[in-house]
C-alpha cells in the first residue's frame, strides 16, 4: 500500500488551501449534522467516535465542536508525520494511534460512529477494501453508524488536468452503480449525497472563489446543476 502525504503536512501558517478546505468541509459537515439529528444521535458526548486514516484530524477535532468529549475521539493513521501533526492541532484527551486500517487495533463493539475520508480511494485491491470492511463491522457496534467521504465516478473528469492528483492512481466509486456498497458486504447504505470538488470552489491555481458565492454553488450541487468529485455514504451494520 501507498501512504500518500497530505498538502499540508507539517505546515502550521494560515494558508488560501484552509479556505478551500472550509468550503468542502461546510457542505459535509451540514449534512453529517442532519443526519445525526434525523436518526436521533445528538447526545454525543456519550458516543465513541473513530476515523481511520484521520490525516492531520480536522475532520474528527469537528466531532468536538457537536460536543462530543474528546477523550471518546480516536484516530488511526498509517503516517507518523501525520500522528504528530494530529496531537499538535488537537486537545490532549484525543486519541491519535499509529497503525493500518487493515488490522486496526481496537475492541469489538468499540464505537458508535466511523467516519472514513478519502480511506477506500487509496486501496485498489478489492480485498483490500473488504478486509475494512470486516475491521470496520468489528469494531462497530450493533447500532452504529459509518460515513464515507469518498471518490466518486466523476473525479477523474474534474481531477484530468491536475497531474499532481491524477499520477497518484486513487481508486474511484460509482455512486449511481454501487460500486462501493458492493465491497462493503457487512453494511446497508441509507443515504448517497453528493459532497464537494474542488472546481466547485475556485480553480487548480488554487485561486479561491469568494465566501459569498458558498449558497450559490452549494444550492447548484442540490440542484444537479454542478457536479462533485466526492460522495457522502452513509450505512447502518446489517442486521444478522
Amino acid at each position: 500500500m501507498t501512504t500518500y502525504r497530505y498538502s499540508l503536512e507539517g505546515s502550521t501558517p494560515l494558508h488560501k488551501t484552509d479556505l478551500f478546505r472550509l468550503f468542502n468541509n461546510y457542505r459535509v459537515y451540514k449534512y453529517i449534522i442532519e443526519l445525526l439529528v434525523d436518526l436521533g444521535i445528538t447526545d454525543l458526548n456519550s458516543y465513541k467516535i473513530l476515523e481511520p486514516g484521520c490525516g492531520d484530524g480536522n475532520k474528527l477535532r469537528f466531532f468536538t465542536e457537536l460536543r462530543a468529549l474528546p477523550e471518546n475521539c480516536y484516530g488511526l493513521e498509517i503516517s507518523d508525520t501525520s500522528i504528530e501533526l494530529c496531537k499538535k492541532l488537537s486537545p490532549a484527551a484525543m486519541n491519535f494511534v499509529q497503525g493500518s486500517a487493515l488490522d486496526m487495533p481496537f475492541e469489538q463493539d468499540f464505537f458508535d460512529i466511523i467516519l472514513c475520508s478519502g480511506l477506500f480511494g487509496c486501496f485498489n485491491n478489492e480485498q483490500d477494501i473488504r478486509k475494512i470492511s470486516s475491521e470496520l463491522n468489528r469494531v462497530l457496534k450493533r447500532s452504529g453508524i459509518l460515513f464515507v467521504l469518498d471518490l466518486n465516478e466523476n473525479f477523474n473528469d474534474i481531477y484530468s488536468s491536475n497531474h499532481y492528483v491524477m499520477e497518484k492512481g486513487f481508486n474511484t466509486f460509482d455512486s449511481t452503480a454501487g460500486e462501493l456498497e458492493s465491497l462493503l458486504q457487512e453494511f446497508t447504505v441509507i443515504s448517497i449525497i453528493p459532497a464537494f470538488a474542488c472546481e466547485n470552489y475556485g480553480r487548480f491555481d488554487r485561486t479561491p472563489a469568494q465566501v459569498t458565492d458558498l449558497p450559490r454553488i452549494d444550492a447548484a450541487i442540490d440542484n444537479g446543476d454542478r457536479k462533485c468529485g466526492y460522495t457522502l455514504w452513509t450505512f447502518f451494520k446489517k442486521l444478522e
